[in-house]
């Protein structure tokens, strides 16, 4: 049935005429001379669609993990593929043919020579084809990125509250804040604290998870544990309770309580940067564009800003309004003074 009006036989001299040829044509064919099977033939007959251009693509390659390049042939069978590397050739073990469309290139332990310009040529009997691909090695998986994300949010975390922290301090004696405007920058501080530190710690646990555990994480991840819930404690006890602080007797207590935000500032730096600057080693295993936070840099310490901004300006806002109402009242006070009449001494007269 798949022959009908495709095959002509020409009985004159034997010959087979087969049109619109296809793939699946391909065969074995025999033909018999007056049912003799002395007389007979046999022809092999191969059908070869030219092959098209073929498509490259890579997984996410990752320094120190085993990656594939893969080259596919959408139209026609390919019988040979070829694999180069930035012009040279690439010995046939390193890759392997799944079908007569498919090819896949192994990259065992990428690292960062294997970055560059990869070309699949796929062939058959009567064409080929070659398309190229830029390969790119990450320095750093996924997870590691993320490591970085957190590192950099927790260290923005503690620069703003170690800011909230030092600043009033510097202040003169009569800029300082006090009463409730200091009681709540008290809290907001202690709250960045705590969250900065609850930060670096899963930065810490997330590095483990990808490196492996190690002691030079695991004990900042215990003093990081003590800092969250001194903080939390510190500023639940300043919001609901404040009392409760000026009740507090016990010498060792309230200098826990008073070093716990800056100690927290300091350890939350010195182990984000820790992070960082081994994940700035990792990438440079690979040559991918290093990540860019400096959007989340910005954005982060712009708003975590301005609820402090907001204490200051109010502050000062309430400070200059109070000193220009005494500086009023003193005024009218002495011009009170000098409206009134001199009284006269009847002694000092005579």
């Amino acid at each position: 049935m798949p022959y009908i009006a495709r095959a002509h036989l020409h009985a004159s001299n034997g010959s087979l005429l087969l049109e619109d040829l296809q793939e699946s044509d391909s065969g074995i064919y025999k033909v018999t001379v007056n049912r003799a099977e002395r007389e007979s033939l046999t022809v092999l007959l191969d059908v070869l669609k030219p092959v098209s251009h073929p498509q490259l693509w890579s997984s996410g390659l990752v320094a120190k993990a085993s990656g594939e390049v893969v080259c596919e042939v959408a139209e026609g069978r390919a019988d040979m593929f070829t694999w180069k590397k930035d012009g040279q050739m690439l010995p046939p073990n390193r890759s392997y043919h799944l079908s007569g469309s498919l090819s896949v290139l192994r990259l065992r332990m990428a690292k960062k020579s294997d970055c560059g310009s990869y070309s699949c040529n796929a062939s058959n009997g009567i064409s080929w084809q070659e398309t190229s691909l830029n390969v790119t090695v990450a320095g750093l998986s996924p997870p590691l990125q993320d490591v970085l994300r957190i590192s950099v949010v927790a260290v923005v975390f503690a620069a703003v509250s170690g800011w909230g922290i030092i600043f009033p301090v510097c202040q003169s004696e009569k800029l300082r804040i006090r009463g409730e405007l200091w009681r709540w920058l008290s809290v907001y501080t202690c709250v960045l604290v705590c969250i900065s530190s609850i930060l670096a710690g899963t930065a810490g646990l997330l590095w483990m998870r990808e490196e492996g555990p190690s002691v030079a994480v695991i004990l900042p991840e215990i003093f990081l544990l003590y800092v969250t819930v001194i903080t939390f404690l510190v500023a639940s006890t300043v919001t609901f309770q404040p009392t409760k602080l000026v009740q507090l007797k016990s010498t060792a207590a309230q200098r826990t309580m008073g070093y716990a935000a800056p100690g927290g500032v300091l350890l939350v730096v010195l182990t984000s940067s820790f992070h960082m600057k081994n994940i700035h080693q990792r990438h440079e295993e690979g040559c991918a564009a290093f990540m860019d936070v400096t959007t989340l840099v910005v954005s982060t310490a712009a708003v975590l800003a301005l609820p402090i901004l907001a204490i200051f300006l109010c502050y000062h806002t309430t400070q200059g309004w109070l000193q220009e109402h005494n500086s009023s009242c003193a005024d009218k006070e002495r011009s009170f003074e000098m409206s009134l009449p001199i009284s006269k001494d009847p002694d000092l007269i005579s």
